[in-house]
């Protein structure tokens, strides 16, 4: 059990940190269309390239952003037929469900979205659309990485529901967090008593 612990901590902890590299670029893409309406509506002297630079930041956080969703549970989920299971029946439904369908679909997409972004850096291909025209390989290359995160994540959710049919838990914690919790609830137990023992 504690490989399955570890193997979802280092997935979850490269999730965390990628989605706290990327949310330091929302100031950066606040500043840009701030900018684009003045220079638009104040100047009346439109920008080149704000049109490419903000579809480019949005698009940074959809893909970064999509493993740190699934990870809290943020994807959209039909529970009409899960809720009426027992919690192993429906970790094991969950299970195969992964299985079946997120692992063949983000595999396929993140292996042949691979020689797309390969072939863009080698051809140093440009945006097709706007007027500024911005090198696009950065841009295939982190909507890869943000699936290849996604299918990463995928894997630590096919073994907590694993841990799940195992166990009969409702969600998952991991041991060093459940010992963090417990140690928080005793903190606050003491305090507790201190301030009825004073009172």
């Amino acid at each position: 059990m504690s490989s399955l612990h570890n193997t979802i901590r280092v997935i979850e902890k490269i999730n965390a940190w990628a989605i706290h590299l990327v949310k330091w670029l929302v100031p950066v893409l606040i500043l840009t269309l701030v900018y684009e309406v003045i220079m638009r509506y104040g100047m009346g002297r439109p920008t080149l390239w704000s049109y490419d630079v903000t579809y480019m930041l949005c698009s940074i956080f959809l893909a970064i952003g999509m493993a740190y969703t699934l990870k809290e549970g943020g994807h959209v989920n039909i529970d009409i037929i899960l809720e009426k299971l027992s919690i192993k029946q429906r970790a094991i439904l969950q299970a195969v469900f992964y299985v079946i369908l997120f692992f063949p679909l983000w595999g396929l997409i993140t292996y042949f979205f691979a020689f797309y972004v390969v072939d863009s850096w080698i051809s140093l291909s440009v945006a097709r659309v706007g007027t500024w025209r911005p090198p696009i390989y950065p841009f295939n290359t982190w909507i890869w990485i943000g699936s290849l995160l996604l299918f990463l994540q995928g894997i630590a959710e096919l073994l907590k529901y694993i841990y799940m049919a195992k166990t009969g838990r409702d969600d998952y914690i991991d041991p060093s967090e459940e010992e963090k919790i417990q140690e928080e609830i005793a903190e606050k137990e003491k305090i507790l008593e201190d301030v009825t023992a004073d009172a």
